[in-house]
């Protein structure tokens, strides 16, 4: 494209296309900005929250046990399938009750189905403990 050849029609869309993207530039600028400052305030939890409201989900709250400690989850567990009986508990209520991600229980029992004794698979995703 020959510049010295625009008309002055061409040459005032192409004031008006710039024009708009200087502001669209801007906005963007402001945007990566209020970005930053989240990201500076902990971003990795501000994301955990959008992606829950993305899914549409609501937030876990934290049941102020601390399952961190050395044998604190299974401990729990424990509890809970001497609870339940023979008739044995879902993995998926597991979670729900102790109010923890089922995935993590999905590994505790994968980790520890041979290491606990009396402790069977009766189903898919449900466990029972052998008194």
């Amino acid at each position: 494209m020959d510049i010295t050849k625009l008309t002055t029609k061409e040459f005032k869309r192409i004031m008006k296309l710039l024009r708009k993207k200087e502001t669209l530039e801007r906005k963007l600028g402001q945007l990566e900005r209020s970005v930053a400052k989240v990201v500076g305030a902990g971003a990795s939890a501000v994301a955990r929250g959008a992606n829950r409201i993305a899914r549409g989900r609501s937030a876990r709250r934290s049941t102020g046990k601390k399952f961190n400690r050395r044998g604190g989850l299974r401990k729990v567990i424990l509890e809970q399938l001497g609870r339940a009986g023979k008739t044995g508990v879902k993995i998926k209520d597991l979670a729900n009750k102790m109010n923890i991600q089922r995935q993590r229980l999905d590994t505790w029992f994968y980790q520890n189905l041979k290491k606990v004794s009396g402790l069977r698979k009766v189903g898919p995703g449900h466990y029972h403990l052998r008194g």
